[in-house]
């Protein structure tokens, strides 16, 4: 693990965070989910991605393979959609969401497929970006739709 010290997230930030980790854990039953938070979860051993929030399966024997990945930027967006999102793909996470809480808006990656002209040799093939009022569901929780501006301070 890194050692090298993290930025101290803004309220808006701390805010989101808080608002996205309530709604995730009223959208996954606690029985087949958890809803990590800077508790950190590591996706990938090859790199230190912890990240600001995680849904990972909690049956016994699975592997806590996250489902959902959720970043949130203030000052790290140009990092969270670049060099984070090419390792998320690369890990194979399905779901990756960066809700950008100085623009107010969530940039979605889904669908990781092998890239050879990518820096880790995987890159999102769908990727867009959600203004305020768009609704957004997870992959594998689809019924459960939230607007954007829910998830921000």
């Amino acid at each position: 693990m890194s050692t090298a010290l993290l930025p101290t997230p803004t309220a808006a930030a701390a805010t989101t965070q808080l608002l996205t980790e309530n709604w995730l854990r009223n959208v996954f039953s606690t029985e087949l989910y958890a809803v990590h938070g800077h508790d950190g979860l590591a996706v990938d051993g090859n790199h230190d991605l912890m990240p600001d929030i995680a849904v990972a399966p909690v049956a016994p024997g699975s592997e806590s393979h996250p489902v959902l990945v959720i970043e949130i930027a203030d000052s790290t967006l140009a990092h969270d959609t670049g060099e984070k999102a090419a390792l998320y793909a690369a890990a194979g996470i399905r779901d990756y969401w960066v809700i950008d809480v100085i623009e107010r808006r969530l940039h979605l990656f889904r669908d990781p497929q092998p890239d050879a002209n990518a820096k880790y040799g995987s890159s999102y093939t769908r990727s867009c970006v959600l203004q305020p009022t768009a609704l957004i569901a997870p992959l594998v929780a689809e019924i459960h739709l939230v607007q954007v501006i829910d998830l921000l301070s």
